[in-house]
């Protein structure tokens, strides 16, 4: 009995040691509760994060109209005349018509004239154009209605194609953000509505309209620098005279400016659109006396 009494006495004994030293180290100056699981260097605050800016939409207030001169590949037909069996003949030129945009308000609509009637391809071009161009500008236009209209030769009865594209989606990026556009600059080229141009046909004779037409840059898309052309060559077998057409592939940008004194430039996104076409800001004008 008395040996468990002593057994108690001691435990008793160093529990309140424990106990005293557990108290004498919580009382300690300098002791940071909660840092048991900091690692070393710890001293130092974490840097506040950097919030990810908010992107700002922009206000489209009233509206505008802006237009530009797209070259185009003009489709003529003639009907044989040797009865309804005759064939008839197909022939392409160049030719540059008029494109404009106009921003009214309204419902966030994307609207074409019908006076050259216009093509399915052609509105789905339209509303690509649209698209891309207020990614980039990323205003706000589902106040707005955005009108295209083009104005051609009389003989144009319908209008069909992507390759205004790059050129419309200019057209409202002038309005929307208010730049003006170089009069001596056109373009010939799709886009998609992440803003990438792409390539279209008929370069050669939309070169050749442009250059016509006074403008002295020609845009096109980087997947258009390479163009078939055909190169005559003559034969002689005995008594015969043989000419033909060998189609050949050139540098589209060596070829054109050599033939059409025109200048070529190759864009692939709306950047390189707005680099080659839009007009620089003219700064202040200081009189120093």
């Amino acid at each position: 009995m008395q040996i468990q009494e002593k057994t108690l006495v001691a435990l008793l004994a160093v529990s309140l040691v424990m106990n005293v030293f557990l108290l004498a180290i919580a009382l300690a100056p300098g002791s940071a509760p909660g840092r048991a699981l900091s690692q070393p260097g710890d001293d130092t605050a974490p840097p506040a994060a950097t919030p990810t800016p908010l992107l700002v939409e922009r206000k489209v207030e009233g509206g505008g109209t802006v237009s530009m001169q797209a070259p185009v590949i003009l489709q003529k037909i003639e009907v044989g005349r040797g009865g309804p069996f005759a064939p008839s003949t197909v022939t392409e030129e160049g030719a540059m018509v008029d494109v404009s945009v106009e921003v009214v308000p309204g419902r966030g609509r994307v609207l074409v004239q019908t006076t050259p009637l216009m093509g399915v391809v052609f509105q789905d071009a339209a509303n690509h154009a649209v698209v891309a161009a207020q990614n980039h500008s990323h205003a706000n236009l589902s106040t707005s209605d955005i009108i295209f209209s083009i104005r051609g030769p009389e003989e144009v009865s319908a209008i069909d194609g992507p390759s205004a594209g790059a050129l419309m989606a200019m057209l409202l990026l002038s309005v929307v953000e208010g730049f003006d556009i170089d009069e001596n600059v056109t373009v010939t080229g799709t886009i998609d509505e992440d803003g990438m141009i792409g390539p279209v046909g008929g370069v050669i004779m939309k070169a050749e309209a442009a250059a016509a037409n006074g403008k002295t840059l020609l845009l096109l898309s980087g997947e258009n620098n390479r163009v078939s052309d055909y190169r005559e060559e003559t034969r002689t077998f005995g008594g015969l005279r043989v000419i033909r057409q060998r189609p050949i592939t050139v540098d589209t940008k060596e070829y054109i400016e050599e033939n059409y004194g025109i200048q070529v430039g190759y864009v692939d996104s709306i950047d390189g659109l707005l680099a080659g076409i839009r007009l620089p800001v003219e700064g202040p004008v200081t009189a120093i006396v």
